[in-house]
């Protein structure tokens, strides 16, 4: 059966990434649960950070999410006074930025964000680390080829 022989796994990509992300996702919550801070919330803090700031649609790209469920996340964030909107003349112009207290907040998690990371470093070394990001890079190529293909 070509690629579909037998194994001791499922032998389908989508099944193994998914199974992954899972076990991942729930170290880096357990990690950052104390601080209120889920792991899209600390990716949303990090890039915000890292950029100074992003208006919703830029910042849904740069997460490869859509502006819907950017919005939602940014409104909580919002809610909870950890992101603000940056006003400006142009409606299109205007970008969430951190606060002060959404600062406090994201220093508290990138504490257990980063003990999380660097145990997976050290489980499979810098270099395996390295290849895993460079191929999950290939893998999402990979995709948006075949979407393309595919219509």
């Amino acid at each position: 059966m070509g690629h579909f022989a037998m194994s001791d796994d499922l032998n389908c990509t989508c099944y193994r990434l998914r199974r992954a992300d899972r076990r991942l996702s729930r170290l880096y919550e357990a990690a950052l649960a104390d601080t209120g801070v889920s792991i899209v919330q600390f990716a949303v803090f990090a890039e915000l950070e890292r950029l100074g700031g992003l208006g919703i649609s830029a910042l849904a790209k740069r997460l490869g999410t859509d502006r819907t469920t950017m919005t939602r996340t940014l409104d909580r964030m919002e809610g909870l006074g950890w992101v603000a909107v940056q006003k400006a003349d142009d409606a299109r112009l205007q970008r969430h930025v951190v606060t002060e207290a959404g600062r406090k907040v994201f220093r508290d998690a990138w504490r257990g964000w980063r003990r999380t990371e660097t145990a997976i470093a050290k489980a499979m070394g810098g270099e395996r680390l390295a290849l895993l990001w460079e191929l999950l890079g290939e893998a999402e190529k990979a995709a948006r080829a075949a979407n393309v293909a595919a219509e």
